[in-house]
């Protein structure tokens, strides 16, 4: 009696929860969690994420660069009532591709016409083995890894793919490890695996159950704190060589004076001895021998897959701290071709910002955006979004 009292109570806040969040989201302004690109209710969720794309809302995915270092930030622009779509960010620090693609790949395969950026900053490359175990589990999502490997959509290939990397990445972490042991055993077909399987089919189905009904639970407790969504009336177009202007100023103030024309803050600490420290630090990083762009290719397969046709952004990084410090700029050109031609066999385009890298209060250090950045790549993927 009391597993049966449990299981109605369990099954009857599920029913809750799917009730409420759906009036919620429609009866809330969604804007905070739009804007917080750290939000775990986008970044380890995909509920809210279905939600935004099934109203023409894109999804700006990238990492620490989509933090709100700066005024001119693409929520500034496209969550402000002068654009016909939202954007909700999605992006903290050590996010890579294999993080994205499990993203994507947790989302409802029936909402058409996705509308998706992909932020690609070179910086993911520079590790051989790609992206770490702990830089994996602090982005980890039990609940999207679950929807990543149920979605129809997605080829056996690419399921095995995450289920590879998975048990990679995940093999030392004790809060994970009912996902790896899932992992571990998703292709395994020998007599003491299948019968793992058959004992623990039913833990871990509960446990996929759970993790699903814990990320309802927290976006319910989110979508309850924030204030009713009002009638909003347009403010116009945007004057993009107006906001460059202001950026531009902005920028002057942020910089002060050094070599490198990046804030003064970020320089005093990093530099403050001159740039002669950092000589030769990454000399014997190889930009094409990481494990990344393989998982970068696994990102674009999934794509293809779910018809989602995003707007890749190759981030620039400065020229002439990377130069000093051993990644040259063939070499890092040689990783920009390589990242364009990889994509193009998938039918995607490529921004390309390689000609930013030594453009003036274009980043804010020598890998993040800046004021003038910011603008220049949010009026582009304003004007694909719009389309």
């Amino acid at each position: 009696m009391p597993l049966i009292l449990g299981m109605m109570f369990v099954l009857g806040i599920n029913k809750f929860f799917d009730l409420k969040i759906k009036d919620l989201l429609k009866s809330k302004d969604l804007t905070t969690i739009m804007n917080d690109s750290l939000s775990d209710i986008k970044d380890k969720g995909s509920i809210a994420n279905n939600y935004f794309l099934e109203r023409e809302d894109a999804l700006i995915l990238g990492s620490s660069e989509l933090g709100h270092s700066t005024k001119q930030h693409p929520t500034y622009y496209f969550n402000t009532n002068r654009s016909e779509h939202g954007v909700a960010t999605i992006g903290r620090a050590y996010t890579q591709s294999l993080q994205d693609a499990t993203i994507l790949g947790s989302l409802n395969p029936e909402i058409k016409d996705k509308k998706v950026a992909l932020l690609i900053s070179m910086q993911w490359f520079m590790d051989k083995e790609g992206v770490t175990e702990g830089h994996y589990q602090f982005r980890f999502s039990p609940s999207q890894f679950y929807n990543f490997l149920d979605n129809p959509k997605i080829s056996k290939e690419s399921k095995n793919k995450l289920i590879d990397r998975s048990k990679e990445l995940l093999k030392n972490s004790a809060e994970y490890k009912p996902e790896y042991v899932y992992a571990k055993l998703y292709n395994s077909n020998d007599f003491i695996s299948k019968t793992e399987k058959f004992l623990l089919k039913p833990y871990l189905e509960l446990r996929k159950y759970f993790v699903r009904l814990k990320e309802k639970g927290l976006l319910y407790k989110e979508l309850v704190s924030l204030s009713d969504a009002k009638k909003h009336t347009p403010k116009g177009t945007i004057d993009w060589e107006k906001e460059e202007t202001k950026a531009i100023e902005d920028a002057k103030k942020r910089v002060g004076k050094n070599d490198l024309n990046i804030d003064k803050g970020y320089y005093k600490k990093h530099f403050k001895g001159g740039l002669d420290k950092v000589k030769g630090k990454y000399k014997d990083v190889n930009l094409m021998d990481s494990k990344e762009l393989k998982d970068y290719e696994f990102g674009l397969q999934v794509c293809k897959e779910l018809g989602i046709k995003p707007v890749i952004v190759m981030l620039p990084s400065m020229d002439k701290y990377y130069n000093i410090t051993g990644i040259s700029r063939e070499e890092r050109h040689e990783l920009y071709n390589k990242i364009i031609s990889l994509s193009k066999s998938y039918g995607f385009e490529v921004m390309d910002l390689r000609d930013k890298e030594t453009e003036k209060y274009y980043l804010r250090d020598v890998m993040h955006l800046g004021t003038k950045g910011w603008v220049d790549v949010s009026e582009k993927l304003y004007k694909e979004f719009d389309k």
